[in-house]
């Protein structure tokens, strides 16, 4: 069944999905354009958030886990049967890099490791579709072609983004991206993809002629390439240049016209087209025929989309999602409509949006869409999936990773912590925020408005899943309220504390005294465990800012596994 996964797609591909069972894949990766993207909360708030909270942070650090990647790579391509001097090259390449282009190495690294991944997700006649900008799409075509092999390389497609482009000084502007089009083998799908419609310059420039039956051009009868045989002899006192040829869309109109099968050599042929007044003479007796506009098939797409179907979005499209990167929907059915059949399997592993999953769903193909976070799945869920595709959760599709009970919460715990307080700071209206803490460190954030001020105050989160949390750890958070610009703190526990605990904890966050907004006093440190949140209580504070006015309800994911 069509499915929309919750974590990291190098996670999810590792576990979850089965090799050599996906037709096509786009994927919409990180750019490396080192910057940050929170537009989609002011969206929800109708203010920006400060820069702590995690929206889509596009900037990459080489920390210990991208140069443990870069130093075993060989081995990670190994293991997916890619080796020989390549695999040596571009393990290589990254080391070198990571000396001169730290930044650029990391992502690098990040890209190799879930790549490798996804070209085993690939049938052996499947494609994969990379899209990129211009900052990184030379370093990732060094990859690709190492991973998917340079006979793989179809395409550098260039997709003009923006009309007008961005400028910097001492630089054209920049207005496009690229997709890197890989196919598994030479045994593919593609569909050649044509535009809807003709050129009015070509309409106005070659069909300037005009009978009954509609526009037209005059076409010659010849063929380059000479030839002994029949075509090559003259007809009717005419020595072609070349050969001569009866084109097939001539020879359909008059078999439709006529209902005669029109059969013979090609003189032979000729002499009956002729004769039927389906061949026109010029003066000097020079044969030539129609080409009608309304018989021709409409142009080719080539390597540059600059066209009026994959036009950029606008900034106040309905399609919006508030996603500053968001690709129109025609795009990804161009892609889909080309590499891919009714009835095949989609797959994108940076689904976002979900731009991917609406063209698939449209177009009869079934889809897989993976998201790193939680808030995109529950916007996608809701958004895309039920308010636009009118598909309904467990009939239609089905979610997956997001946790349902407190099983699930300690399976997600035990399978990647950091998606784990990602989920829980979410499921109590928070931001997460950009710093990877694993278990130590804020968390996240509850932002909300006091005393009518336009200036948003927080609620600071921190979420712990092992079993032996102590009053230290509270007495930490705690301390956060001293030298930070917050009003309140707020502990998530995965595991159930001792009545003991309990105790002790409620001694020391009453110590931190109540917030007073209005007639109404908050306890200024409160705890919720995982349970208590999945059997829906929420903590005692003003008003949330932006999450409780999304169109979604926890009941949304209801039917998940």
């Amino acid at each position: 069944m069509n499915t929309l996964f919750y974590g990291d797609c190098l996670t999810i591909m590792r576990e979850k999905m089965q090799a050599e069972s996906v037709d096509l894949v786009y994927l919409d990766p990180p750019f490396n354009s080192k910057r940050d993207y929170n537009a989609i909360y002011k969206d929800e708030t109708g203010r920006p958030l400060p820069d702590q909270v995690e929206a889509f942070t596009d900037t990459w650090t080489l920390d210990a886990e991208r140069m443990k990647v870069i130093s075993d790579l060989q081995i990670l391509l190994s293991e997916h049967r890619i080796n020989g001097e390549s695999a040596n090259f571009l393990a290589m390449f990254l080391k070198g890099l990571s000396y001169t282009q730290s930044d650029m190495a990391a992502y690098l690294s990040y890209m190799t490791e879930r790549l490798v991944w996804i070209r085993s997700m690939l049938k052996p006649n499947g494609s994969i579709y990379l899209h990129c900008d211009p900052s990184a799409s030379h370093y990732l075509k060094i990859v690709m072609d190492v991973i998917f092999g340079n006979r793989g390389y179809r395409n550098e497609i260039t997709w003009r983004r923006l009309v007008g482009g961005k400028s910097d000084a001492g630089q054209y502007g920049r207005s496009s991206d690229r997709l890197l089009f890989y196919t598994m083998s030479n045994d593919f799908v593609f569909n050649p993809p044509r535009l809807s419609k003709h050129n009015e310059k070509t309409i106005t420039q070659w069909y300037r002629n005009e009978d009954e039956h509609g526009r037209y051009v005059s076409r010659p009868l010849t063929a380059a390439g000479g030839t002994q045989g029949d075509s090559g002899q003259p007809w009717r006192g005419r020595t072609p240049t070349g050969h001569w040829t009866v084109p097939r869309i001539l020879q359909r109109r008059y078999e439709q016209e006529t209902g005669n099968k029109l059969e013979g050599t090609v003189r032979e042929r000729l002499d009956i087209l002729a004769e039927n007044g389906f061949i026109d003479f010029s003066s000097s007796g020079l044969p030539s025929w129609r080409r009608y506009l309304h018989e021709a098939e409409f142009p080719r797409v080539h390597d540059l989309w600059i066209d009026e179907e994959v036009k950029p979005l606008s900034r106040n499209a309905k399609e919006r999602l508030g996603y500053e990167t968001q690709k129109p929907v025609t795009l990804l059915e161009r892609v889909i409509n080309t590499s891919s059949n009714p009835g095949d399997l989609v797959f994108d592993p940076f689904c976002g949006c979900a731009t991917t999953i609406e063209a698939a769903s449209r177009l009869g193909r079934r889809w897989l869409g993976i998201d790193i976070t939680i808030h995109a799945i529950k916007r996608v869920a809701r958004r895309r999936l039920q308010e636009r595709l009118h598909l309904i959760l467990g009939e239609d599709y089905t979610l997956d990773g997001v946790p349902q009970n407190w099983e699930g919460a300690l399976e997600l715990w035990r399978q990647d912590p950091y998606q784990f307080q990602k989920w829980a700071v979410e499921q109590v209206d928070g931001f997460v925020t950009v710093k990877r803490t694993g278990d130590e460190g804020i968390d996240g954030r509850i932002y909300f408005d006091m005393h009518d001020e336009n200036i948003l105050q927080s609620m600071v989160l921190e979420v712990k899943g092992g079993e032996n949390v102590g009053i230290a750890e509270l007495r930490s958070l705690i301390s956060v309220l001293q030298y930070e610009n917050v009003q309140m703190a707020g502990l998530i526990l995965l595991n159930e504390p001792s009545e003991r605990q309990i105790r002790n904890f409620k001694k020391n966050m009453a110590q931190a005294g109540h917030l007073s907004v209005g007639h109404q006093e908050y306890p200024r440190v409160q705890m919720l465990t995982v349970q208590q949140i999945l059997d829906g209580s929420k903590f005692d504070l003003p008003r949330p800012a932006g999450r409780t006015e999304l169109p979604y309800d926890n009941d949304l994911f209801s039917h998940s596994n």
